[in-house]
């Protein structure tokens, strides 16, 4: 009996210490990334600076001081919108970047090769990518590197929305 009171305590404080009490979904949508030609065979990267706002992000939810807990990127989409019918890119991948200089560029999610062009494009975000600590910054780099199939003597216009999943 014993035995079993210890495991039932156990198993109460594990799960009263348990993980963040609340989720929300951020997104970013419709950001454009703005390749400037002539652009070159292979990687070529774009980026959009993102404001971090908690108390935005949180709305009512907000208290001064507030932290996220995790945070993870749940769907990436882009789409080639200029020049139409564009089909000299066969990968992107989307990374987030900061100016604090202890916090390394972190791959979130990608596509390669792409398989279908003339609409969304659909990234596979990593399992393992953390986005937590970007969430403590005043603003991030979102970054989109396209690798081009050849030179491209044109600028190239990419919208795209990415939704993360936030605990805190």
């Amino acid at each position: 009996m014993k035995n079993f009171a210890f495991v039932v305590i156990a198993l109460a404080l594990l799960f009263s210490c348990g993980g963040p009490e609340h989720t929300k979904t951020f997104k970013l949508e419709n950001i454009e990334f703005m390749y400037s030609g002539p652009l070159f065979e292979g990687s070529n990267a774009a980026q959009y600076v993102a404001k971090i706002n908690l108390k935005e992000i949180l709305g009512a939810d907000y208290e001064e001081g507030m932290e996220i807990d995790e945070a993870a990127l749940k769907k990436a989409v882009v789409e080639i919108v200029e020049p139409e019918g564009c089909t000299d890119i066969s990968s992107f991948v989307v990374s987030l970047a900061s100016d604090n200089p202890d916090l390394a560029m972190q791959e979130l999610a990608v596509v390669n090769p792409i398989k279908s062009y003339g609409g969304k494009i659909k990234l596979k975000p990593s399992p393992s990518a953390d986005a937590t600590d970007y969430f403590a910054e005043k603003s991030v780099y979102v970054v989109l590197d396209a690798s081009f199939l050849k030179d491209v003597d044109a600028n190239v216009l990419v919208k795209g929305t990415f939704e993360f999943e936030l605990k805190y």
